[in-house]
């Protein structure tokens, strides 16, 4: 008989959110997936600015959504099953991400107040185009330059799949490259 365990499910839960946030940097560093951070994506839905919200994310994340709530809910679910081998949470798991991308993931343009259906560059002052002609003075020749040395990376111009998080005009995130 599984007993459930206040403390082994917070500590599961933020163990678990630990590893699946590294899972998450990892794929997108190697250009498996174009998401953004996920402390950012849930920051963004209370601040605007860049850092704000992947620290008010990070907290959301990783202490009460991974933490408090994936923790308590999957030690609940083990308890209810009678079951804790592993291949029980990995199912669990399976029907989390089904539901997670089929049912929650397609309302977010809906709920999310800087998620746009629009692509990345839409709403900048030059639609994510790259200038034409001579560069202007200055900042832009700095950020041309730089911007060469980068490897011509410039996080308006690439597109980060239909949906993405915009504030004041622009995207909230860059591109990962």
């Amino acid at each position: 008989m599984v007993e459930f365990d206040f403390l082994a499910a917070l500590v599961g839960g933020l163990v678990a959110t630990v590893v699946m946030t590294a899972m998450m940097q990892v794929a997108a560093r190697a250009g498996m997936t174009d998401m953004p951070p996920m402390p950012l994506v849930m920051g963004s839905i209370v601040s605007g600015d860049r850092k704000t919200a992947t620290t008010v994310g990070g907290v959301l994340h990783v202490v009460m959504m991974g933490t408090v709530v994936f923790g308590l809910v999957y030690g609940s679910l083990f308890t209810a099953f009678d079951d804790d081998r592993w291949w029980v949470g990995v199912l669990i798991g399976v029907v989390h991400a089904l539901i997670a991308g089929v049912v929650f993931m397609p309302m977010m343009p809906k709920m999310h107040p800087r998620m746009s259906l629009h692509p990345v560059g839409a709403g900048t002052p030059d639609d994510g185009r790259a200038r034409r002609g001579r560069p202007r003075r200055g900042r832009d020749r700095r950020a041309r330059r730089a911007r060469q040395e980068l490897g011509r990376h410039d996080p308006r111009r690439v597109r980060h799949g239909p949906r993405c998080l915009r504030a004041r005009g622009g995207p909230v995130y860059g591109a990962v490259a």
